[in-house]
């Protein structure tokens, strides 16, 4: 059978783990921790810990104390994507438990207003001889094309037309910002990304 985790008992396992020592840890150490970090009641961890022990990830060693059985696995819930990813592969985010995928596309945004980055990105091209979409990725071409025939368009319908994530997209659509290739416009109650010259 495949143990799912919710928030709560990822939360109880977490402070399983830094309270675990040599000789295992104390239900009473957890509940401060679980209290402290994450505002859960005494009865919640004890409700937490024994559905833990129904699944084999705890269990009581030769000294009487309770222990993580390592060798049990376990799925948490990515709060990102919805997917189910093993107990040893997940990052906490804000308090969540996030996939790797989830992780780097939080930590790999590019800012769209940054100047430094628009001066940066005009001095690389200009020394490069680039000029209109040289230079640019076919991904970024693409988008560009389409951006140029729609007369603007949202990172939303970008996302969707070419199967990218949102965050992919405004990636994207920042790199030509930067560029000067495209810019925002505010048309009715949505923000387009229009080309830079119109």
């Amino acid at each position: 059978m495949k143990i799912v985790l919710d928030e709560e008992e990822i939360g109880v396992l977490e402070c399983i783990k830094e309270a675990h020592m040599d000789r295992g840890f104390h239900i009473r150490d957890i509940i401060k921790k679980a209290k402290a970090g994450y505002g859960l009641s005494r009865s919640t961890v004890y409700e937490i810990v024994g559905y833990l022990e129904f699944h084999g990830l705890l269990k009581t060693n030769e000294h009487g104390n309770r222990e993580l059985d390592l060798n049990i696995s376990y799925f948490v819930t990515c709060t990102g994507c919805g997917k189910d990813i093993p107990g040893n592969e997940y990052f906490k985010e804000n308090g969540k438990a996030v996939c790797e995928d989830c992780y780097l596309e939080e930590h790999q945004r590019i800012k769209f207003a940054d100047p430094v980055a628009v001066r940066s990105k005009k001095l690389f091209r200009k020394q490069h001889g680039f000029e209109g979409t040289e230079g640019l990725t076919e991904l970024q071409k693409e988008i560009y094309s389409f951006i140029i025939e729609e007369g603007g368009s949202t990172p939303e319908m970008i996302s969707k037309l070419f199967k990218l994530t949102l965050q992919e997209t405004r990636n994207q659509l920042a790199i030509l910002r930067h560029c000067e290739l495209l810019k925002w416009r505010k048309m009715g109650d949505e923000m387009y990304m229009v080309p830079f010259d119109s």
